[in-house]
């Protein structure tokens, strides 16, 4: 809910005493502030909303008389700040109550106190309490403002120029008399909608009427009030201890004027306080002399005189400020007065004035007009000094109407002012023109009576001598910019209004202002002159009369000889640069000359086109002879560019009537390509060739718009139909083709390319036919002078736009190819023709049946005549001497064939393959033959040949393969015949043993497989045998050894794996052969040549796994003569130990592959167990194997990986099969180390010794462990060679006796384990470590082993002993192997280590017990 008024006083009230101090010296306060408090209370009770006036001026009477602390009126200041924003404080009176405060307490000196104070003051400035009716109220604010002005401080100095201005700015909104007045200028009249609307509302629900008249007399005494200051006398509110300012006084007049506007004028008394006392008081302080009055007060007092001069005072205004203007001396004065004439130069005022210059011989403009005039005439030109002025001041001239600085009057600004003088006199003139509804810019006919005539008649004359004498001045950029500017629209003006005499005077004058005088540079006064006069003729050149053109052209065709000698700057100064961009751009802006043109008439067109030619026709008159020319040769070629390229101009903006013109252009044109004069004659050709190409655009355009064929405005031969108006534009070229001109015939071709390449597509029936016609005869000229131009017409004829054309067309392009062809053998030229050959068989192949609805197709007749020809002659280039061309030959043919779309299809490729491209392979293969056998110099180009064919034989057969597929019912039979006649060429090609091409036909060799592999292998058996034979020989030659290795044999197992992947039976034997001589081929050849020192590193490339990751896959699906081939392969590759570390990676690298593939084919293990039998035990038998473990630091040797890996494999495949268990039961014990290895251990490597000792413990502990999961193994002789050989490794193997202690429960093996264990304790005198542990170990073997009970009944030793008491129970007990072997035991009683005599104790003991027991 929203607080009333009272509320919110009231809450202002406890914040304020809950501040104050305590002192006595506040009470008075306190005591006001209570009862206000009790009087708002009272009124809250009451529903009173009203805060009582007189309450407020009692918190105020002591606040102003007694206390002199600057916080406490800070604080109060505060407060009442918070009711004004509050609308508590919201009638005038009180706040009249408040101001009087402010000003009683300003004199305490405190800076926090005077920042309150202005901040509140602020408040104040508001639409609520600022206005005519409150004027003691605005006193009181002014006499503050003042106050706030002569403060020490700049922040409140600052805020009084605001406050001002706002103050100002809200008594002339506010007033009612803008509403009162009538026939008021709307722009300049400022009004606060909002303010308005709530005034208007008051004035409604009011009784009491507004008095306009107090408001006129207020605004006449403050007024008076200000010009009294501006006069330096003191009103009643100016404080006095405030120094006077007149510029005070002046800028507010200033303000009140420019904001309220000019409704003051309807009242008398204003108009007699502004003429009668504010123009005399200007007057007085014009005179003060400069040192005696600041600038700024001048330049307020200019201002107000631009609110003076609309009235009956402005006579007055006028007579000051022509006063001003003729002052001697350059002086603030002159600058002024001169930007204030200025500033009514564009208004109303002014034209109003000028109108009557016609009926009033003594009339202030005219004489203003004389004055400025002439008054260029005696300036002096700039020093340096005021130059660099000009160049940094930020503004051409002093905006009155802003506070921009002021710079005193000197010859410069004078200039400057002068130029903006006229051009804002002639922009008043084109205000009156557009007012009179005269369109500028257009002819228009004004009898010598009008108005507007007569003015030009009497200003033209001075205003041109006044431009004139300007001109002749060093005037800057921006100066220069605003005269030419006025000079252009008084060249509009004067033209448009048909005054020759004039407009001739005006084109004249600054047409001899373009140039530089003799000695003089063309500078950048000059470039910018010769901008306008190039603007002038773009945009004004429909009102200019023939002499004004004549004199432009020959002011520009002089004026191109100073932009050619002044287009590269002379120096690297930012300043020339610019000067030479300058340059350039009005140099190419030359080219736009005639942008306006298209708005001239016919006749006043052929009217400047005449005054072109006539450049031209002075030039052929000067060189009538051959020394004349070469004198004048520099003169003449620029006559003739002038006139050629401005002709071509004013047609490219005319061309859409070249109909009206085209007779008498073309007439002379041949008139000058007639002529002797070579350069011209050849310029001429170009420049009609432009035309033709400008001329074509736009027919071409018109007709696509105006779809009828012609209109009854257009000439016959303009005409739509069959393309005649294309006939008509392409005849000059055949007419001047007639000449037999050799330089006009490259000119006509250059341009037919350029025709083709940027309008082909437009090209039509009758344009074809004129083209080609051209093409055939300039092609009939038996020279090579134009073979590469036709050629590349021909070129893009066929490239771009063969659909466009008929048979008969097409026929004509076969006759232009052999014209030109037949002139020339150049290398460029075949290719060319290969390229266009590629382009017509396409376009011809594609063209069938399926596009009948199509215009201008060949018929079938023509397809079949077409075809064969050109892939006749294709495989004739294929055998050219220049390889480039051979090789584009055969991939142009190949890519044709490929894209061949035609009925018969399938007979059309079996034709064109077999007759024509397979015979082109045999040639160009025998023809390499030939060549690698002759050793000829070319045989490397050649060999790239057969690379090409080749690639292009394999492309085309795989396309053919599917056309057979889809067309032929024998397509078996078709396939196998085409791959049996290919083979012969591939095994020649790897006879040459030519490297890179070996290898590009074994790439292309497996990609012909891939697409059709069974009928490949039927057919490969050669080729294979072939690429078998290229890994026998012996090469010298490193760098095909080094290819061979490292490309060719990469690619070829690529191709084996391939035949591997199909697991068929064909050539499998051979394939795996060959893929064991590849691995092994680097081997050998490193042992006899070596490949490192001839940096060929090899060792990545050993033993590539593809193969074996496609085992991995589909080993079950091979033949068993694969894996047979494979193992004996292998046998053969570890039939003798490595030689070199090579040997060794590939058979390591080799055997792990082969691991990976049988660890994911766990059913070949049989198969290859005998392999691996093999590879573990002549590796274990020979350390030789282990060399190269050691050189390279290996953690594994093969022997340790393999036996490792064999022994896991055995594990998982007995476990998920029984069958073979025996086998390979056998296999794992042949395959542990025996005691002849264990014997042998000094003389071995440490790294077999520690594998086999690894492995011996791997084995035993495997395979013992197969015979506890399967005790009925027990029985086999397997096991019993088993239980043999772990009684031999127990001396040497501590598993050994642990395992014979595990499967002692089984009788057969006790008698081993007793005396494996008897053998031990008799050795345990010795005094070795080991032993000792040894001994420690079987002790607790034999503590920890049960046997069964009466394991000895019947028992026989190894030696073949009975036991001598054998029904003793202990011995019959599950500790009977103890008391059978107790003789021994008691031997260790006595033994000199402590941990034995333990143990044996421990044994013992529980014999003992065991004996205790039994009694």
């Amino acid at each position: 809910m929203q607080e009333s008024r009272v509320q919110l006083a009231l809450r202002e009230i406890s914040i304020i005493k809950q501040a104050m101090s305590s002192k006595k010296k506040y009470t008075p306060m306190k005591d006001s502030l209570n009862n206000f408090q009790k009087v708002l209370e009272e009124n809250k009770k009451n529903g009173v909303q009203d805060i009582p006036r007189q309450e407020i001026q009692k918190i105020l009477i002591p606040a102003s008389k007694e206390l002199k602390s600057a916080k406490f009126h800070t604080t109060l200041i505060c407060f009442l700040l918070k009711l004004i924003n509050l609308k508590v404080i919201n009638d005038i009176q009180t706040s009249e109550d408040v101001l009087d405060y402010f000003l009683k307490i300003k004199e305490i000196q405190k800076d926090e106190l005077h920042y309150k104070l202005i901040q509140s003051f602020m408040a104040f400035i508001h639409q609520d309490f600022i206005n005519f009716r409150n004027y003691g109220f605005v006193e009181k604010c002014l006499t503050f403002v003042l106050f706030m002005k002569n403060s020490k401080m700049p922040i409140i100095q600052a805020s009084a120029e605001t406050s001002l201005d706002k103050l100002i700015e809200l008594l002339s909104g506010s007033t009612q008399l803008i509403i009162a007045g009538q026939g008021f200028d709307d722009m300049n009249i400022i009004i606060d909608l909002d303010n308005q609307q709530e005034q208007n509302l008051q004035q409604a629900t009011s009784n009491t009427p507004i008095d306009h008249q107090k408001e006129v007399q207020n605004l006449h005494s403050i007024l008076s009030d200000l010009i009294k200051i501006c006069d330096y006398t003191r009103p009643p509110w100016f404080p006095p201890s405030v120094p006077l300012d007149r510029e005070f006084g002046l800028s507010s007049i200033n303000s009140f004027l420019s904001n309220m506007g000019k409704f003051f004028t309807q009242f008398t008394t204003i108009q007699e306080l502004l003429s009668n006392h504010l123009i005399q008081v200007i007057r007085k302080i014009l005179a003060i002399p400069i040192n005696m009055i600041k600038s700024s007060i001048i330049v307020v007092a200019f201002k107000c005189l631009t609110f003076l001069v609309d009235g009956p005072q402005s006579g007055e205004v006028w007579n000051i400020l022509i006063q001003q203007i003729k002052s001697n001396e350059h002086s603030i004065h002159k600058n002024l007065g001169l930007q204030t004439l200025i500033y009514f130069v564009q208004s109303q005022i002014f034209l109003d004035q000028l109108l009557l210059l016609p009926l009033n011989e003594k009339n202030y403009i005219l004489d203003i007009i004389t004055l400025l005039s002439g008054l260029a005439k005696d300036i002096s030109d700039p020093t340096e000094l005021e130059q660099k002025r000009w160049m940094d001041m930020t503004s051409p001239t002093i905006n009155l109407q802003q506070n921009s600085e002021v710079y005193p009057s000197d010859n410069g600004l004078v200039c400057r002012m002068l130029s903006e003088f006229q051009s804002r006199f002639v922009n008043s003139l084109c205000v009156y023109a557009d007012q009179q509804k005269i369109q500028l810019g257009s002819l228009f006919k004004l009898q010598s009576t009008d108005k507007f005539y007569q003015i030009i008649e009497f200003t033209w004359k001075l205003n041109l001598r006044g431009i004139k004498y300007l001109l002749t001045k060093e005037l800057d950029e921006q100066t220069l910019q605003n005269l030419l500017s006025a000079f252009s629209s008084y060249i509009n003006i004067v033209g448009s209004i048909q005054m020759k005499a004039a407009q001739n005077a005006f084109i004249k004058t600054i047409c001899e202002f373009c140039k530089p005088q003799t000695g003089q540079e063309f500078s950048k006064k000059h470039i910018q002159i010769n901008k306008m006069v190039l603007n002038i003729a773009n945009c004004l050149g429909n009102l200019l009369e023939c002499s004004s053109w004549i004199c432009i052209f020959k002011t520009f065709e002089e004026c191109e000889n100073y932009y050619l000698r002044n287009r590269l700057a002379k120096n690297s100064s930012q300043e020339e640069q610019i000067k030479t961009l300058d340059i350039t751009i009005l140099f190419q802006s030359l080219d736009q000359l005639f942008s306006q043109s298209p708005t001239y008439g016919n006749e006043h067109l052929i009217t400047v086109m005449d005054a072109i030619n006539q450049i031209t026709i002075e030039c052929l008159e000067q060189q009538t002879t051959l020394e004349l020319k070469r004198s004048n040769s520099q003169f003449g070629d620029q006559k003739k560019y002038f006139s050629l390229s401005k002709l071509v101009e004013l047609i490219k903006f005319n061309v859409f009537r070249l109909d009206i013109f085209w007779e008498l252009i073309i007439a002379h044109f041949i008139s000058v390509i007639s002529s002797r004069n070579t350069n011209l004659v050849l310029n001429a050709a170009d420049t009609l060739s432009q035309i033709i190409f400008y001329g074509f655009e736009h027919w071409t355009q018109f007709y696509k718009k105006n779809q009828q064929h012609h209109s009854e405005f257009i000439k016959e031969k303009w005409y739509k139909t069959d393309s005649i108006y294309q006939q008509t534009l392409f005849q000059p070229w055949i007419d001047m083709c007639a000449l037999n001109q050799n330089d006009l015939k490259e000119i006509i071709l250059n341009n037919v390319l350029k025709m083709l390449q940027n309008n082909g597509h437009e090209i039509q029936q009758k344009g074809w036919d004129s083209v080609l016609v051209l093409l055939l005869e300039i092609g009939s000229e038996q020279t090579t002078i134009f073979v590469k131009q036709g050629l590349a017409c021909t070129e893009y004829i066929i490239n771009q736009f063969l659909s466009n054309l008929n048979g008969e067309q097409i026929k004509k392009l076969f006759e232009i190819i052999e014209k030109y062809k037949s002139n020339s053998n150049e290398q460029n030229i075949n290719f060319q023709i290969c390229n266009m050959l590629w382009h017509l068989g396409d376009f011809i192949t594609k063209n069938n049946s399926h596009n009948s609805e199509q215009n201008n197709i060949l018929t079938n007749e023509e397809l079949e005549l077409y075809l064969p020809e050109i892939f006749q002659k294709l495989s004739l280039i294929a055998l050219d001497p220049i390889p480039e061309i051979r090789h584009s030959a055969i991939h142009i043919f190949s890519n044709l064939l490929i894209h061949l779309n035609c009925q018969n299809l399938y007979s059309q490729w079996k034709k064109i393959l077999e007759n024509i491209f397979m015979k082109l392979m045999h040639n160009i293969n025998n023809t390499f033959q030939e060549k690698n056998q002759n050793k000829d110099l070319d045989v490397t180009q050649w060999e790239e040949t057969v690379k090409s064919v080749i690639q292009a034989f394999i492309k085309l057969i795989k396309k053919y393969f599917l056309i057979i597929d889809e067309s032929s019912q024998e397509k078996d039979q078709d396939i196998e015949l085409l791959i049996k006649e290919t083979t012969p060429d591939l095994v020649v090609i790897f006879q040459q043993n030519k490297p890179f091409l070996s290898l590009e036909a074994a790439k292309q060799m497996r990609e012909l497989f891939l697409y059709k592999p069974i009928v490949c292998l039927k057919n490969f058996s050669n080729v294979i045998d072939q690429i078998s034979i290229l890994f026998n020989q012996q090469y010298q030659d490193i760098k095909y050894i080094k290819t061979l290795i490292l490309h060719i044999a990469p690619e070829l197992l690529e191709f084996l794996n391939d035949i591997v992947k199909l697991a068929s039976n064909i050539l499998i034997e051979q394939v795996v052969d060959i893929y064991y001589k590849i691995l092994e081929y680097p081997i050998i050849v490193h042992s006899k040549l070596d490949l490192i020192q001839n940096k060929i590193f090899f060792e990545d490339n050993l033993a590539p796994k593809q193969m074996m990751a496609t085992l991995q896959q589909n080993l079950s699906k091979q033949p068993q003569k694969f894996v047979e081939r494979m193992i004996a392969n292998i046998h053969e590759l570890i039939k003798e130990p490595p030689n070199n570390k090579f040997k060794h990676i590939l058979i390591k690298r080799h055997l792990l592959q082969l691991n990976t593939v049988l660890d994911s084919n766990i059913d070949f293990f049989c198969q290859f167990q005998q392999l691996y039998e093999t590879i573990i035990i002549a590796m274990r038998n020979n350390d030789q194997y282990l060399h190269f473990t050691e050189t390279l630091n290996e953690d594994k040797s093969i022997y340790m990986i393999m036996a490792e890996n064999y022994l896991q494999r055995a594990k998982t495949y007995l476990t998920s099969n029984a069958e073979g268990q025996l086998k390979i039961l056998k296999t794992l014990q042949l395959v542990l180390p025996d005691k002849s290895v264990c014997e042998n251990i000094q003389q071995q490597s440490k790294i077999l010794n520690s594998e086999n000792q690894l492995l011996q413990n791997q084995y035993i502990d495997e395979i013992s462990q197969i015979y506890v999961n399967n005790p009925q193994l027990s029985d086999s002789s397997e096991f019993m060679e088993f239980i043999q050989k772990l009684y031999e490794l127990s001396q040497f193997s501590k598993i050994a006796i642990h395992k014979l202690c595990i499967l002692s429960e089984n009788s057969k093996v006790l008698q081993y384990f007793l005396d494996a264990s008897q053998k031990i304790l008799q050795t345990s005198n010795s005094e070795q470590l080991n032993n000792d542990k040894k001994l420690i170990d079987l002790l607790n073997y034999l503590m920890q082993t049960k046997i069964p009970e009466n394991s000895f009944i019947s028992f026989i030793s190894l030696d073949g002993q009975e036991i001598s008491y054998g029904e003793t129970s202990l011995l019959q007990s599950n500790i009977g192997h103890l008391f059978y072997l107790m003789p021994y035991l008691v031997q260790l009683i006595g033994h000199q280590q402590d941990d034995v005599r333990i143990k044996v104790q421990q044994v013992l003991s529980k014999v003992s017990q065991l004996v205790v027991k039994i009694d």
